[in-house]
């Protein structure tokens, strides 16, 4: 009797052990996963995302007429932004996208794309929306709205500024140089792609080009 119950402690004690030494084997993997991916993010270098939906890219009129058919139906808004600018939903009506014109742009072309849900701006009600096709709006690499800075980061590198406020955080990346090859072809100002977080997920995205 006295030596089933020291059996029975011995096997419990190497069952134990066994399930500790699976679980440190596997904190261990993940924290080299992590490792290496933050690695890879540090070094992955920035690179300028120019388009919607892979069909309406910045300073490309032809696009745009790919992207709503019916464009010249389109009014645009002299008084939602800063610059004139034309505001869309996807399917759902959920996420909004609105297009930017920069003085000297010609017709149909737009410096700057921004993304974002339209229950989190109301004053957007004010305005037109045009409903498109679209499920959601993503720029060429996969980026939308939803997103973690950790999903963000993997696509698009770490060489970003960040700027707290009391509820979120905003993920600045740039191209300060006009002529640096990624963006010379379009004889623009700066580029720059913004990230706006809330409970550390993004709720809205802003990219394009310096107003001049």
């Amino acid at each position: 009797m006295e030596e089933n119950q020291n059996l029975r402690v011995m096997v419990n004690k190497f069952c134990t052990i066994f399930v500790l030494f699976i679980l440190t084997i596997n904190c261990q993997q993940k924290e080299s996963h992590e490792t290496i991916v933050n690695k890879e993010a540090s070094q992955k270098e920035f690179s300028p995302e120019i388009s919607i939906n892979k069909i309406l890219k910045l300073e490309d009129y032809l696009s745009f007429e790919r992207f709503y058919p019916q464009y010249n139906t389109l009014k645009v808004e002299y008084r939602m932004r800063e610059t004139p600018a034309i505001l869309f939903s996807n399917n759902s009506e959920k996420e909004y996208l609105i297009t930017y014109q920069y003085e000297g742009d010609t017709k149909n072309n737009f410096s700057l794309f921004e993304i974002g849900y339209l229950k989190d701006d109301t004053k957007l009600k004010n305005y037109v929306v045009n409903k498109t096709k679209y499920d959601n709006f993503k720029t060429e690499s996969g980026l939308k709205l939803g997103m973690t800075l950790e999903e963000i980061t993997n696509l698009k590198g770490s060489d970003f500024k960040v700027e707290k406020k009391s509820n979120e955080e905003i993920i600045r990346y740039t191209i300060d140089n006009p002529d640096d090859p990624k963006i010379k072809q379009y004889e623009m100002p700066p580029y720059f792609m913004e990230f706006y977080l809330k409970d550390k997920k993004v709720y809205k995205i802003i990219f394009g080009f310096e107003y001049p």
